[in-house]
């Protein structure tokens, strides 16, 4: 006579929750092999058990629970067995891309961190930089509503057409206006990525060059202070400098209370 194992010793021997086995009797991938009519308890015999070590095999590698059915229900087809995995492995390596994304992402932000640490905060110094692509975007003059409606579209614009959000927005800023009639005038909306291959606007390439560079972290109300340390330095120190200013945000955060912070650089090339 063939021996029955009740659903909670089912469960047991194979480390899985009740629920588990009730929820592959739902989705028709795992019926009880004998069901008591009186009390209503499910029971497995040891061919269960079989297929319950095939449904943690292929949950093992990602499959879901339909392709595990799919896969039950052509059990005599090793082509239909190779197809799902080769289906599976192809989900596989495009997460294993997104991940890879995802760290490369982190590891920039966490060295821009480590470097505006190890610099110091409000801190001038010379950081040379190779040539950057960015994308130019046709609007400026900030902290207007107007502006921060363009710069959403910008951001959505961004993240359809290269699938990033981790994007640099950037903002070039007049030095003579600051110089001449203590103004601070944004004359550019830029954004950096990795590649921007894939857009039908302006480029514009920052030289390489040495660029008198300085991290700050505040609002984004407050800037002015920070390009004003900055002229009063390169004033003092008799350097001459090239083009305009470069202001480059690479953190901004927010608290419970709706308080914002950046961390962000200014830049301006010498000569």
């Amino acid at each position: 006579m063939e021996k029955y194992f009740s659903i909670g010793e089912t469960a047991k021997l194979h480390n899985m929750s009740i629920e588990t086995l009730r929820h592959y009797d739902r989705y028709n991938i795992l019926k009880p092999d004998y069901i008591n009519e009186k009390t209503g308890y499910r029971y497995y015999s040891t061919k269960s058990f079989i297929k319950i070590d095939l449904i943690k095999r292929c949950k093992a590698i990602g499959l879901s629970l339909e392709e595990i059915k799919e896969t039950m229900e052509n059990y005599d087809s090793l082509e239909s067995v190779l197809k799902t995995l080769n289906k599976r492995k192809e989900l596989v390596n495009k997460k294993l891309e997104e991940l890879n994304d995802i760290k490369e992402s982190i590891e920039k932000l966490e060295n821009n961190i480590k470097d505006s640490l190890n610099r110091g905060i409000n801190n001038i110094f010379i950081k040379h930089n190779d040539e950057r692509e960015m994308i130019k975007y046709d609007y400026s003059g900030r902290y207007t509503a107007e502006f921060e409606i363009n710069l959403r579209h910008t951001l959505i614009e961004v993240e359809k057409n290269h699938d990033n959000v981790n994007c640099y927005i950037v903002f070039e800023t007049s030095y003579n206006d600051l110089i001449k009639e203590d103004k601070l005038t944004y004359t550019k909306t830029m954004i950096k990525l990795d590649d921007i291959s894939n857009t039908h606007r302006e480029i514009i390439t920052l030289p390489k060059g040495d660029y008198l560079t300085m991290y700050f972290d505040d609002t984004i109300y407050e800037t002015k202070k920070y390009y004003d340390i900055l002229a009063k330095y390169i004033q003092e120190n008799n350097i001459n400098v090239k083009g305009d200013f470069h202001e480059m945000y690479i953190m901004t955060r927010v608290n419970n209370s709706g308080e914002i912070k950046c961390l962000a650089q200014i830049e301006i090339q010498i000569k």
